[in-house]
């Protein structure tokens, strides 16, 4: 599941839930022995530029709708239960792009 974009109700910094799609950062062995996933938002919004990275199409699996933006610094945990779909999946040269933005965003 690492690399899948899937959509689940997100808990956002307000306290809200709502429908979002967000990346699966964390690795399959970790999903498996713990039951649970670690995924970073991804909104349409870029209120932070500097921690956001933008997804284009030529990273992805199938083309987006609109310009959208890994929010790095946005990570919640999460079990399979909790995906609501399967949307798409990033490349693994560029995944690895992502996660040294998320490592810089937060560490």
């Amino acid at each position: 599941m690492q690399r899948d974009i899937v959509e689940v109700n997100f808990l956002l910094p307000n306290g809200e839930l709502k429908p979002h799609m967000a990346l699966v950062v964390s690795n399959d062995e970790l999903q498996e022995d713990d039951d649970v996933l670690y995924l970073a938002l991804i909104s349409s919004k870029n209120y932070l530029p500097k921690y956001t990275y933008p997804l284009k199409n030529e990273m992805l699996s199938k083309p987006l709708t609109k310009q959208s933006y890994v929010v790095c610094q946005i990570i919640s945990g999460y079990t399979e239960r909790d995906i609501l779909k399967k949307c798409n999946r990033v490349s693994a040269v560029y995944f690895k792009e992502i996660v040294e933005k998320i490592k810089k965003s937060i560490f």
